[in-house]
């Protein structure tokens, strides 16, 4: 799906404002990750981090992730968020399958996301993307607050 004026770049340090109030606008602040999460994500997978533009308006973005466990093969896709006036657009689809496309650059070749089990729009756009429910969790986030587990593998 082409998208008039849409890029995918990858995210700078100046840019964590913008991360910030997209991730606020679209979660509220009660569930938005705090920006020192948010920075930190940015420390820690920078190259697996990106924005999506509109005519130089930052509207979503994306984060993956590399598992540090027994299998080196395993990402993540951490975070993704578009401002809801750019939704049903085709950016989520586009700025995650960018990170998804990055992880397998680094060796990745299964990904996982979680999601909340009733955030129908996350688990249509994960399903788009090729994610299928591997399981869940109760309790990941706290007591009632269950994850549908997602995963995704590499075609290569």
């Amino acid at each position: 799906m082409s998208i008039p004026g849409l890029s995918i770049r990858g995210c700078r340090s100046a840019d964590i404002d913008d991360v910030c109030r997209i991730e606020r606008t679209c979660f509220g602040d009660d569930h938005a990750l705090p920006r020192i999460a948010l920075t930190q994500y940015f420390d820690l997978f920078g190259p697996a981090f990106a924005l999506a533009e509109i005519s130089s308006e930052v509207v979503g973005f994306a984060v993956g992730g590399i598992a540090l466990d027994d299998d080196p093969r395993l990402g993540w896709l951490l975070d993704a968020a578009v401002l809801p006036s750019f939704q049903g657009r085709g950016v989520g689809q586009t700025v995650c399958r960018h990170i998804l496309e990055r992880l397998v650059t680094f060796g990745i070749r299964t990904a996982r996301a979680t999601v909340a089990p009733d955030n129908e729009r996350s688990v249509r756009l994960l399903r788009s993307l090729g994610f299928y429910a591997a399981g869940d969790i109760a309790g990941y986030f706290g007591p009632g607050l269950q994850r549908l587990v997602m995963e995704w593998r590499s075609g290569d």
